[in-house]
């Protein structure tokens, strides 16, 4: 329902990485891709407006793509998830440093 909520609203964005974001390809969206993270990080944060996090584990390329972001003054939105969650790391930690918690479907970007 998010992506349908966003796909509505935005193009959307993603990055191509093995075994991740299959269900986000489903939809219209420009994917970036390649072997140098680092640069697609820095592609994506200038290319796209705002970040939405699903996911990310303490160890992701999620902290570096978010640093991105907002170091260009651009906002990053998270949906929380469990504490006891290692792929909740990222979002959980990233909230705690002033991103935006997504706590609802209907978010307003």
């Amino acid at each position: 329902m998010l992506m349908n909520n966003l796909n509505n609203k935005a193009e959307i964005v993603t990055i191509n990485v093995f075994g991740c974001n299959k269900e986000i390809m489903k939809y219209k969206c420009k994917v970036f891709s390649g072997e140098d993270f680092e640069k697609i990080n820095n592609d994506v944060a200038n290319y796209a407006d705002i970040l939405v996090i699903i996911e990310g584990g303490k160890n992701s390329g999620t902290l570096l793509l978010a640093s991105n972001f907002v170091e260009k003054n651009k906002l990053v939105y998270c949906v929380p998830g469990r504490i006891n969650d290692p792929n909740s790391y990222a979002c959980n930690w990233l909230i705690s440093q002033g991103a935006i918690p997504v706590i609802d479907f209907c978010i307003t970007l």
